[in-house]
Parts: structure tokens; C-alpha cells; sequence
């Protein structure tokens, strides 16, 4: 009687004669390096790890891809740049381990609050105004800037304009 075989052992006993190029394992190899930094930058971001060990498992891991490293590093921490946050521990670990200037960053940041806050106040104006006119007035009526369609969509595409500048910082 035949013996029955798994899914496995007919898997590997059709790739038993497959090999990798050498373009193939490069690219697994740098694929695990990027999971590794990002794994290695969650645990950072969620502070279980400070800078310096940060700093010390990037070495570690780098090896003699330190450029890749870097470059991945750098790309990791301004995906989670978050413009409505504290990005004080992204621009750490820009600053101190990347090498990265982040000065474009926070004038970038203050320019976006600034302009946020601007058309906020301009938003909230014109809605108390609105409600004036329909007799609704007094200190207790505050605008409700969730429920404007035109406010949500100034973020959104104010978003998308930054989050582009972002990346031509990061290109730079």
C-alpha cells in the first residue's frame, strides 16, 4: 500500500532541484533587514527601547549594509511623521541616528498647525456669523467643525500637500 503524503512533502520534492539567484537572495535579505528595522523602530516609537539601544541594534543589524540600513531607517521614521502630533521621537531618532537635518521638518510642521489653526478660526467665523444671522448667538455656542463637509475636506487635501512635502524632504 502506497504511503500518503503531506502537502510539505510534495512541496519539497518538487523544489528540491530550485535555487535562489543571487538577485533573489538579495532581495529576501534586504527585505528581512527592512522588517527588522521596523520592528526594531516600533519598539522604539512604542518607548520600549531609548535611543541608545536603538542606535546600538541598528549597528547590530546593519552590518555591511549600513547605508541600506539608514536610508530604510530614515524612510521608516518619516512614514510615521504625523503632522497633527509630538513627532519628538521621530526627529530624535532623524536627528541622532539617521543624521538627518530635520529643521525642514518642524518649519514644515509649524507652517502646517499655523495654517490649520488659520483656516480653523476663519471656519469657526463664518459659521457663528451664519447662526448669528439665524438668531443663534451667545458664549455658549460653539461650532461644530466635524459636521462641515468643506472643513474635512480642507484637511484632507491639506494632508495630502504636506504629506507630499514630506517626501520631497525625505528625496532630499
Amino acid at each position: 500500500m502506497g504511503e500518503i503524503k503531506s502537502t510539505l512533502d510534495l512541496v519539497l520534492e518538487k523544489t528540491r532541484d530550485l535555487t535562489l539567484s543571487e538577485e533573489e537572495k538579495l532581495g529576501l535579505a534586504r527585505e528581512e533587514l527592512e522588517k527588522k528595522i521596523g520592528g526594531l523602530l516600533n519598539r522604539y516609537l512604542d518607548n520600549l527601547l531609548p535611543i541608545s539601544r536603538l542606535k546600538e541594534e541598528l549597528k547590530k543589524i546593519a552590518g555591511n549594509e549600513s547605508d541600506l540600513s539608514y536610508r530604510s531607517l530614515k524612510k521608516h521614521l518619516l512614514a510615521h511623521f504625523d503632522l497633527d502630533s509630538d513627532n519628538s521621537s521621530i526627529l530624535s531618532a532623524l536627528s541622532e541616528v539617521a543624521g538627518f537635518d530635520i529643521a525642514p521638518l518642524t518649519i514644515l510642521q509649524k507652517e502646517y498647525q499655523s495654517e490649520k489653526e488659520e483656516t480653523e478660526r476663519a471656519f469657526k467665523e463664518r459659521i457663528l456669523k451664519a447662526l448669528k444671522g439665524r438668531g443663534v448667538s451667545g458664549s455658549a455656542v460653539v461650532p461644530n467643525l466635524d459636521q462641515i463637509p468643506d472643513w474635512d475636506q480642507f484637511l484632507n487635501s491639506s494632508h495630502k500637500r504636506y504629506q507630499e512635502r514630506i517626501k520631497s524632504i525625505g528625496n532630499g
